[in-house]
């Protein structure tokens, strides 16, 4: 969700465009300076495609969320009529959840509620998302970018490091991509409204950044910057063929599972 949203937010600020774009992300771990992997992004004519290293990707094209399982040739379709069966299936859990949680003494109500993210998991309340300027500016794979601290409900709990729209090639092609999500994230707000309301908190505080993260760094229970962190490796500008955001030849669609035997 965190990826989702900081990227998304990203894309608030984009401008226009025709040109493709391929991003790679990898984690690297500060002390032994070890990297791996952490997802290959690629964007053109509004379509987008994310693969991570296990074999998952998610592609949006048009008004629609394609969920990709390479492991087993399967994918799941996000679409309104999706949304809306996902929305109704939310809604009865939570609703069992809060009877079984009344049933409850006080202290044991407030464990779960913790477990579950708080007591806005149930009341339809989200946790507060918030950036702020640290003033300090530091440079990525040879790109200047300015420090942003993310508090989360009331917690420190990123350092991200932004550059510019205007300092990256391609750039344009992220407001035709953010066109697209934007329609899939309409139809969430309106079927699975907590959903929706954690990325629409996520989304107007990230847009204040101006630009795309290109490093982010957990902070830990002390405030204290984490030992790893996640860079953009690569960004290039490159003609992406038009059968990276089809579903492969041989896939099955599957139906999304809320839960066992849902």
């Amino acid at each position: 969700m965190k990826r989702i949203a900081m990227f998304a937010g990203g894309l608030l600020a984009a401008h226009a465009a025709t040109a493709g774009v391929y991003i790679e992300t990898v984690k690297r771990n500060i002390s032994t300076g070890t990297t791996e992997l952490s997802q290959k992004m690629y964007v053109q004519a509004g379509s987008g495609r994310f693969v991570d290293p296990g074999g998952n990707t998610m592609v949006i094209k048009g008004d629609t969320m394609y969920v990709i399982d390479d492991a087993d040739r399967s994918y799941i379709v996000l679409d309104q009529a999706t949304m809306q069966s996902l929305g109704k299936k939310v809604s009865e859990m939570m609703a069992k959840a809060k009877e079984q949680m009344a049933k409850l003494p006080p202290e044991q109500r407030a464990q779960m509620e913790q477990m579950m993210g708080g007591a806005g998991a149930l009341d339809g309340s989200q946790r507060t998302v918030e950036v702020r300027d640290t003033g300090k500016s530091d440079k990525v794979e040879g790109r200047s970018c300015k420090l942003w601290d993310v508090t989360r409900g009331g917690t420190l709990d990123e350092q991200i490091c932004v550059v510019a729209f205007s300092a990256l090639p391609g750039k344009e092609n992220f407001q035709q991509l953010f066109a697209n999500f934007s329609k899939v994230f309409e139809e969430m707000s309106k079927s699975v409204p907590m959903l929706a309301g954690v990325m629409s908190n996520e989304f107007s505080a990230l847009t204040k950044v101006g630009g795309y993260p290109v490093r982010q760094r957990a902070y830990d229970e002390r405030g204290k910057l984490e030992n790893e962190e996640s860079f953009v490796k690569v960004w290039r500008e490159e003609t992406i063929p038009a059968s990276m955001f089809e579903i492969p030849a041989g896939y099955k669609q599957k139906q999304m599972q809320m839960g066992p035997g849902r």
